[in-house]
This record gives structure tokens, C-alpha cells and sequence, in this order.
């Protein structure tokens, strides 16, 4: 599979995943073992990598927790919810 593909394929469900879970946000291990589970043997850095892209974007942004601010959490934005909705 070209990288640009594989990397556009990740992005995507990236943004599956949140907005399945669009309430609390998803920490970032979760993301990792999804994206895994669907076969794409990217790295945790390489899925913050996606995560910073599209928050980029606009698409997603990061939960500020208090308590156990270590473990970094994503939620999908209204942006990212409409773009789902029109590329469906």
C-alpha cells in the first residue's frame, strides 16, 4: 500500500474512532490498539503524528484533563464531525 494512501487511511480512522467516541475523548494507547486492530502497524508516534495533523486541520483537538494529564486524550470537533458527514 503507498504511504500516502496508508497515511490517509489512518487519518480516517482516526476520525472514525473519535466520533464514535466524541463525549469524553479517547486516550492516545486506545487510538494505538485500534488502528492496529484494523492492520496498520503504525507506531504511537506516528498516530500523535496523524493527531497533530489534523488537529492542524481543526478536525480534532486534545482534552485537557486534570487528572492524569499524562495520559494525552483526543476528541473529534464539529469540523471534523461535518467533514465525516459530507465525505460519508
Amino acid at each position: 500500500m503507498p504511504p500516502e494512501f496508508r497515511r490517509e487511511q489512518i487519518r480516517l480512522s482516526l476520525l472514525r474512532h473519535l466520533d464514535d467516541n466524541c463525549q469524553w475523548g479517547v486516550i492516545l494507547a486506545f487510538l494505538h490498539s485500534l488502528i492496529h486492530c484494523e492492520g496498520f502497524h503504525a507506531t504511537p508516534e506516528e498516530i500523535k503524528t496523524e493527531l497533530f495533523y489534523l488537529q492542524d486541520k481543526g478536525l480534532v483537538t486534545q482534552v485537557h484533563k486534570t487528572i492524569s494529564p499524562e495520559n494525552q486524550a483526543w476528541r473529534i470537533t464539529a469540523a471534523g464531525r461535518d467533514h465525516r458527514a459530507t465525505t460519508a
